[in-house]
């Protein structure tokens, strides 16, 4: 089935904002920017120089204490991935991204950006200019992607113990600027995408991105629909004083089920994923199978986002600077779909589950506070920097859901002449009987699922203290920050039958620090650095016989690496060892594995994992042509305690990421006068077989393949009239078709090209 082609009702609205956006800065141009004034209207203390010359390098970074701050003198690793390399190679999918950064498993794009990467193994917490967020921004406002290695909890409170990736979003330009994008490529990909800035007023400055797009993928009624606009405008009141505001809006319909497969054998015993089914025995089954989307033509989900950001900056004197934010988030989430079908059996020649229609329903409201007061202070000899920081987060999740089991009334809602039987288990080689069959409507009568059916409200207050020492002419920087947080959890399950799951409650106050060194061997060539830190991540399980709340992990860990700038300041590079163990992780409790005595805590905080591993990072221009990206990491994350299953030690932790993976992208600027403007690239990527699930007594473990594939890209920039140049660019994922599976079992698309036409001025 086809989706539709590019909706022209959305692109009728995103022209029309765009327009507008123009014509207001056309009747602005009386208005003459100051030549010499900054081209983003920031103050320094919270602005990153960025490099527009596609060499990919970044020197400076907000990410690592929220303020900005060169990475070379940064005790950890930060690696920064700018706009210009994901446009080049048109990897607007974050998820795509992340495979540019050692140590990170990214997730699968085709979850349609349901997230999933990991970070030296653990969960990869998302920011957006150092705000926390539920869902990740979309590629068209993004300036740059800053990845911060480590426990980073002094600094953002909750996190992972592998460290975090913040989206630094474009923000408002003092001179006009205007692009306009249209794309498309295999699987009926289409896509536009514009972007307006400069002066609306005196002061006054504006900025508006857009996107749409629409495409498919190999994997049955598999689309995705998305709209994207985000606007800012900035106030500068006085050169020392600033106000912003940033609105984003998402709308994204898509049917992206995971289609991950295993199979059951004639012995009975559960095996792997899908393409490992003997082909001479069962020719084109595998295939069909990692095509076959389990939830049926009519299975979709709506997402709605609209955030909001408020932003003051103001500095005092020459030492000392202030920025307040607020920022609210009003997420929602529908899905209607039918439940899975569970795995293959070879048994029974069917599946080991039934479908059965349910509707779903999330909504999100996030709100923030965030005070940073900077001081830069001190002598030649010794420079010091202090920034003091305050935080309030508050998260109130509404998940309802409701399923429908009666057979008949299932069977009523479908069309005339359906057997419900073939439809709640269908043959994969006939999708289009559920088409034929139709879906059941959804209504409001249908009975709330009880476990699936709960409210969730977190709040989160803390404060920090960030201190740097700069001395012995600049070459030894020292950094040290301690934070304290106090976080509340409050968990509803309404319909529950027993009371203490109706409530739970857990509050718990951390104390967490970092510390660490860097010193200049030989300058920016060679910097030597260390750091230690500890982390908290409160992620909350519910024990369903004592409502008591478990999993409030803590972390602790370290790394110690060499980073410097070579080529005469245009190529960087790192390289850490690093290490981190989490503790407090909820298993099931060994006095009540089962659960069958209600007396007892099913739970217990019995679980433990360590880390451990090489990363290596490079990026920038290798010559005044040859610009590149490229990473190279080794993991190791193993269960080092587990009450519940004590056999697990020792085992690589499931979806924990590859042993080995890389990674690199390189773009070459052809400098002969016939050739200018013209541009190619090559990327390619590498990861190792790694583990999906451990099998138990009666399934074996599941892995993912491992993967090897190019890509490429062509551009060529030519001006037509004045300021306005044309661009032509060609990019090819998978060059060679060469995946095998992705990392959600779905079919591999195999080489997508994306043709984009663009104009700038």
């Amino acid at each position: 089935m086809t989706t539709p082609i590019l909706s022209r009702h959305c692109l009728l609205h995103l022209g029309s904002l765009l327009f507008l956006a123009g014509s207001l800065a056309a009747q602005s141009q009386t208005i003459r920017p100051d030549p010499l004034r900054d081209e983003t209207v920031s103050l320094p203390e919270f602005r990153v120089e960025t490099n527009k010359d596609n060499s990919y390098l970044a020197t400076e970074t907000t990410s690592g204490t929220r303020m900005a701050a060169k990475i070379l003198d940064l005790p950890f690793s930060v690696q920064s991935l700018p706009s210009e390399f994901f446009n080049d190679f048109m990897l607007f999918d974050f998820d795509e991204l992340n495979g540019y950064v050692s140590n990170v498993k990214p997730a699968d794009p085709a979850g349609a950006g349901n997230g999933g990467s990991r970070l030296r193994g653990f969960g990869m917490p998302q920011f957006r200019n150092g705000f926390g967020i539920i869902q990740q921004p979309d590629s068209n406002n993004v300036d740059r992607v800053e990845v911060l290695k480590g426990p980073a909890a002094g600094t953002y409170g909750a996190t992972a113990p592998g460290g975090i990736i913040n989206f630094i979003t474009k923000k408002p330009q003092t001179r006009p600027a205007y692009t306009l994008d249209y794309i498309v490529g295999s699987d009926d990909y289409q896509r536009v995408n514009g972007s307006a800035t400069g002066p609306l007023a005196k002061n006054l400055f504006y900025r508006v991105d857009g996107t749409y797009y629409d495409f498919e993928r190999p994997t049955d009624w598999w689309y995705n629909r998305t709209l994207d606009i985000s606007t800012g405008l900035t106030w500068k009141l006085t050169p020392a004083t600033s106000l912003s505001g940033e609105f984003a809006f998402t709308e994204r319909k898509a049917n992206p089920y995971p289609v991950f497969t295993r199979w059951v054998d004639r012995s009975g015993r559960t095996q792997g994923l899908v393409y490992t089914i003997p082909e001479d025995q069962y020719p084109g089954f595998a295939e069909r199978l990692s095509q076959f989307n389990q939830a049926g033509p009519y299975n979709r989900y709506e997402r709605y986002n609209k955030s909001y950001y408020l932003t003051f900056q103001h500095r005092f004197s020459p030492v000392w600077s202030l920025q307040a934010n607020l920022a609210y988030t009003d997420r929602r989430f529908r899905r209607v779909g039918t439940t899975g079908l569970g795995n293959w059996s070879f048994v029974t020649n069917n599946w080991t589950a039934s479908r059965l229609p349910y509707h779903q329903r999330y909504k999100y409201d996030q709100w923030g506070a965030q005070a940073d007061l900077s001081g830069k202070f001190g002598t030649r000899e010794i420079q010091q920097q202090s920034h003091v920081g305050l935080d309030w987060y508050f998260i109130g999740q509404n998940f309802k859901t409701w399923q429908l089991s009666n057979t008949a009334q299932v069977l009523a809602g479908l069309a005339p002449g359906t057997t419900l039987a073939l439809w709640q288990r269908p043959n994969p080689f006939d999708p289009d009987y559920l088409l034929r069959a139709g879906t059941v409507d959804f209504n409001e009568a249908w009975p709330m699922v009880d476990g699936s059916t709960s409210n969730l409200y977190t709040e989160n207050l803390g404060a920090f203290y960030n201190h740097m020492v700069t001395l012995l002419d600049e070459r030894l920087a020292a950094m040290v920050t301690v934070r304290a947080d106090q976080y509340e959890i409050k968990r509803q399950q309404p319909l529950s039958a027993n009371a203490k799951l109706r409530e739970a409650d857990s509050g718990n106050n951390y104390a967490t620090y970092s510390t660490g060194l860097s010193y200049k061997i030989l300058g920016q060539k060679l910097v030597a650095y260390g750091s230690y830190g500890t982390s908290f991540d409160p992620n909350p399980q519910v024990d369903a016989n004592t409502g008591e709340v478990y999993g409030n992990t803590e972390a602790k860990g370290g790394e110690f690496g060499f980073k410097g700038i070579l080529f005469g300041g245009g190529f960087s590079y790192s390289a850490a060892v690093f290490r981190a163990t989490q503790d407090n992780e909820a298993t099931a409790n060994p006095a009540n594995p089962t659960g069958s005595d209600p007396l007892l805590p099913r739970l217990a905080p019995g679980g433990s994992t360590r880390s451990q591993g090489i990363g290596i990072d490079v990026s920038g221009r290798l010559t005044p042509n040859l610009s590149m990206i490229g990473n190279m990491g080794w993991l190791d994350c193993r269960t080092v305690q587990n009450l519940a299953a004590p056999t697990s030690v020792g085992q690589r932790v499931s979806n924990s990421g590859p042993a080995r993976k890389g990674s690199v992208a390189a773009t070459y600027a052809f400098p002969q006068a016939r050739l200018k403007g013209l541009r190619a690239g090559l990327t390619y990527y590498y990861s190792t077989e790694n583990i999906r699930i451990y099998g138990t007594a009666t399934s074996t473990s599941v892995y993912l393949p491992a993967n090897s594939y190019w890509g490429g890209m062509m551009a060529y920039a030519f001006k037509v009239r004045g300021r306005t140049q044309v661009t032509l660019h060609l990019a090819v994922t998978d060059l060679f078709s060469q995946q095998v599976l992705t990392d959600n079992a779905f079919a591999p698309a195999g080489a997508q090209w994306k043709l984009s036409t663009g104009v700038k001025f």
